[in-house]
């Protein structure tokens, strides 16, 4: 079965992203999933001696650990809430720890908040885009449209539909990957 990582970005006591985590496992039941949940992970400020696109060996517990976790998906789903305008500084070095894990990675982006994570959704593939991951497709949920404040969900079937086109998507090319 194709692993399928759901990263939650949100390290706030009160988030709402658990309950984006739960509906975008539950939007198909072709994946094992793995939630990854950042405040558990809780990485330090990136501490490697080395670039991650050096393709040196990671020489702390805490970035092998991460590494290997990240390096046993088929695909993974990035959840990110919009602060400012922008993710969390907890994904941003999540994903500076990191680089040939992310290499033809198929990606999912999810953004959520205040105009649908207009703003990040976009700033987010293209960091993705620049470290070579596999970007097939973005949904944003906005307060209000989408979701309460408090994580009620109530998302349009058009948001729906393009979760599960983008998980299609990600079973479709880990079955048939690209010679």
């Amino acid at each position: 079965m194709t692993k399928l990582g759901i990263i939650l970005s949100s390290a706030r006591p009160n988030r709402v992203g658990e309950k984006v985590a739960r509906w975008v496992a539950s939007a198909s039941d072709q994946f094992e999933i793995d939630l990854i949940d950042l405040r558990e992970v809780a990485l330090p400020s990136f501490d490697e001696p080395s670039s991650p696109k050096s393709g040196a060996d990671k020489t702390t517990d805490h970035g092998r650990t991460w590494g290997e976790r990240i390096g046993a998906l088929d695909a993974v789903v990035i959840l990110t809430p919009q602060y400012n305008g922008a993710y969390p500084g907890a994904l941003k070095n999540a994903i500076d720890f990191l680089y040939a894990e992310w290499q033809n990675l198929p990606t999912v982006l999810v953004g959520y908040g205040w105009g649908a994570a207009n703003e990040v959704l976009p700033m987010l593939e293209r960091l993705m885009l620049r470290l070579d991951a596999d970007v097939v497709g973005s949904v944003g949920l906005g307060f209000r449209d989408d979701l309460s404040v408090e994580g009620e969900l109530f998302v349009t079937e058009e948001k729906v539909a393009a979760l599960q086109t983008a998980l299609k998507t990600i079973e479709q090319k880990v079955l048939t990957p690209a010679a």
